[in-house]
């Protein structure tokens, strides 16, 4: 064998497990996600990211093993400079051309709804909203983007190139427009229903698209009691050295938070988890203690009410160690909707419908909801992140709390 295919030969397994562990991270920076390459400044942080990450991780699978006797400094940089440019640009390519709108469905909406603006504005790789049937006013900025037809007897002429047809939910009793407007289409057109197209462009569910007969056909299943059994023992296993790291820390981030200011090291809160059942959920405290405010569930925070070592714990997520304590105690899980405050709760339950949905499943320390939208600060919010919630707890799978945990890491690091 000659020196150069044995040195090929020595460094292809190594840089193997770098690749697998590079792309791992492409995954975790939204490397994946056509919307990346649509910003300047969010592709640029992600790629000086990348290549930083790959650095320090590439380093220390070298230099952190004396037995493998490879110490390529010069091909680690260039294949990090590479990969980062050559990925990249391959990304960037091939979102360009699967993100045009010559490889998307399109889609004409018949009739619409709230739910249908948001649709509109989503970006999507499958579907384009080509154009949209109604009476009603819509507003200038949807007339920009698509096509609106008021007269039923244009449509045809108008959306001839249409693949699906989508029904929205405002214009159902409309049997005569409907009759109409599906005569005029080939038979070999494709029919969907707005709440399947809303979730698979938006990723949650519309809340008007639920009812008696939505949750027997998406909710109501007998419940995998041994893969409810098997995610729970994993849940303790993966606590277990949590925990350990936890008891390690905690009296050095007590004396730290005792020397700051005054108040319990720990902060209790109640909150409402699986079942509707309350239980109190524990972390550090990083805000000054003030009973006076401990009754209001729900209010703007004041960022100089935050400690200085509260805000350090917060950076980096340690505030939030005290809650494998709950996920060991079975209150908690590691994926899971938000579990929310009890009076928060309360008033959810009156003003949001079906809002007792999230307690089919485990409250979770992160979440589809907590990857997706912000923390709520009014009811309105609330609502919003209620239904990426419904999203989760139909389509939840071990696949897919893989994918959150994964993405949680983004937020982390």
């Amino acid at each position: 064998m000659s020196p150069d295919m044995e040195l090929f030969s020595n460094l292809q397994e190594p840089f193997l497990y770098l690749f697998f562990i590079w792309a791992f991270v492409f995954f975790v920076i939204d490397f994946y996600e056509l919307n990346s390459f649509r910003r300047a400044v969010s592709f640029l942080r992600g790629a000086a990211v990348f290549s930083i990450v790959a650095t320090v991780s590439g380093t220390a699978y070298f230099y952190l093993q004396p037995d493998l006797e490879l110490t390529p400094r010069a091909i680690l940089f260039l294949t990090v400079l590479n990969f980062t440019v050559l990925s990249s640009l391959w990304r960037f390519l091939l979102f360009s051309v699967i993100g045009s709108k010559n490889f998307r469905k399109k889609v004409f909406l018949i009739g619409f709804c709230k739910e249908a603006e948001e649709v509109i504005d989503k970006d999507s790789l499958d579907y384009e909203i080509t154009g949209i049937y109604t009476k009603e006013d819509v507003s200038e900025k949807i007339k920009k983007k698509i096509k609106v037809v008021s007269d039923i007897f244009k449509v045809k002429e108008e959306f001839e190139d249409a693949e699906i047809l989508v029904l929205s939910p405002d214009i159902k009793d409309d049997k005569k427009s409907i009759k109409t407007i599906f005569s005029s289409f080939s038979l070999n057109i494709k029919y969907m229903d707005f709440s399947s197209l809303y979730e698979e462009i938006t990723k949650k569910v519309p809340l008007r698209s639920l009812d008696e007969w939505w949750f027997l056909e998406n909710i109501s299943r007998p419940q995998k009691r041994i893969s409810e059994m098997v995610n729970r023992a994993l849940e303790i296993v993966i606590s277990i050295p949590g925990i350990l790291f936890l008891i390690v820390l905690f009296p050095f981030i007590a004396l730290l938070i005792k020397l700051d200011s005054k108040g319990p090291v720990l902060y209790r809160q109640k909150r409402v988890g699986w079942r509707g059942t309350e239980f109190v959920l524990y972390k550090f405290r990083t805000m000054r203690f003030l009973s006076k405010k401990e009754d209001i569930p729900w209010r703007e925070e004041d960022k100089e009410e935050v400690t200085r070592v509260g805000a350090f714990l917060r950076k980096y997520h340690l505030d939030e160690l005290p809650q494998l304590y709950n996920i060991i105690r079975g209150d908690l899980g590691f994926v899971g909707p938000r579990p929310e405050i009890t009076k928060l709760s309360k008033m959810f339950e009156k003003e949001i419908p079906f809002y007792k949905l999230r307690y089919l499943v485990r409250p979770g320390l992160t979440g589809w909801a907590q990857i997706n939208y912000p923390p709520s600060k009014n009811t309105k919010e609330a609502e919003e992140k209620f239904k990426y919630d419904l999203y989760y707890i139909k389509n939840r799978s071990f696949f897919l709390d893989i994918v959150i945990v994964l993405k949680s890491l983004r937020t982390i690091f």
